[in-house]
């Protein structure tokens, strides 16, 4: 194996680099990026001020080949994004350098962080840098626990359309509820939020989810702001949008969209409450749902990976998304 060198560093500072910018724009996730992990790490900081965020970089003959941010809040390491907000986590690797990157970022954790139990989530089952950090965790420490915790459904590519991707029951009733929602309220029609109008798009969307339930209410609650600073970040540079489906003129439901390389993902989505409970003729529509097949079958349709990220809803598989496992990793020492 060839020698590396591990770069470390306290704070946000490593997230704002070309380097780190360059690498994550062109690998791994919207989650690794030093725009989404930036908006974080401020409002993870401002609810737990005696936390520490460590970045790394893996280089080799001045060429990063790998990166990962931790978290150590008290003697507990954690990778950098909480489960709450954060899909995928832990480290991104050039292709072919997953084992070297591994082994680096191993000897870090082991030799050098302060650490007693480690939690270590996000880490998607079939990606080749969370298998080989998985492999040389439970090389060093074999007590370790590996296990899945949830599942993030995902649709690879639909050569042939969306629709076509879909049996034949589930083609009908997405068209059947299309339909429905055409026929109570008109044409429908998707609207990308600009630069400009993207933060009211939003307020509109967090004011919906307020309204949805106690659960999405404590939830915006106590990550709005944390929302509000992301999507200004990532809107900025064209890599979120909040997509809403208007009909008359009238939104009824949104999404916040983050763009990644040659993947849409839905990160949250909210719908008009009231639309269901206007009258007889609004029971039974499905704005949300409707909204989300629009989104899957115009991704897909321009060639583009579709993800619905984290949480294996029965809508996300009916409406084609194949589950894959999020598998995290537990050590005591």
């Amino acid at each position: 194996m060839e020698d590396v060198e591990v770069v470390t560093e306290s704070g946000t500072g490593m997230l704002a680099t070309a380097s780190w910018e360059a690498f994550t724009t062109s690998q791994g996730t919207p989650f690794h990026t030093g725009r989404f992990l930036r908006s974080w790490w401020h409002d993870r900081l401002a609810k737990n001020p005696a936390s520490k965020l460590i970045t790394v970089k893996v280089v080799d003959d001045e060429h990063v080949i790998g990166i990962c941010a931790f978290e150590l809040d008290s003697d507990r390491l954690s990778f950098a994004g909480g489960r709450d907000v954060v899909d995928y986590m832990g480290p991104v690797a050039v292709a072919g350098r997953e084992k070297e990157v591994a082994a680096a970022l191993a000897r870090l954790m082991f030799d050098a962080l302060p650490w007693t139990r480690a939690c270590l989530a996000g880490l998607v089952h079939n990606d080749a840098a969370a298998q080989a950090i998985v492999d040389e965790i439970v090389r060093i420490a074999p007590t370790a626990v590996v296990a899945p915790y949830d599942q993030a459904p995902q649709i690879e590519a639909a050569p042939q359309g969306y629709l076509a991707l879909l049996n034949s029951k589930r083609r009908g009733d997405i068209l059947r509820k299309r339909n429905r929602l055409v026929e109570a309220v008109g044409e429908l029609e998707l609207v990308v939020s600009t630069r400009d109008t993207v933060a009211d798009s939003l307020e509109r969307l967090l004011a919906w989810k307020s309204d949805a339930g106690p659960a999405t209410r404590e939830f915006v609650a106590e990550y709005g702001d944390f929302v509000r600073t992301m999507v200004a970040e990532l809107a900025a540079v064209d890599a979120c949008h909040v997509v809403e489906l208007h009909a008359a003129g009238r939104p009824l439901a949104s999404a916040i969209m983050l763009a990644h390389g040659n993947t849409a993902s839905i990160y949250n989505m909210a719908y008009d409450m009231n639309l269901t409970t206007e009258g007889q003729a609004q029971a039974g529509l499905a704005p949300g749902v409707v909204l989300v097949s629009l989104l899957a079958e115009r991704n897909l349709d321009r060639g583009l990976r579709f993800d619905f990220l984290k949480g294996a809803q029965d809508y996300k598989l009916r409406l084609g998304g194949v589950p894959v496992d999020l598998i995290d990793i537990t050590v005591e020492r």
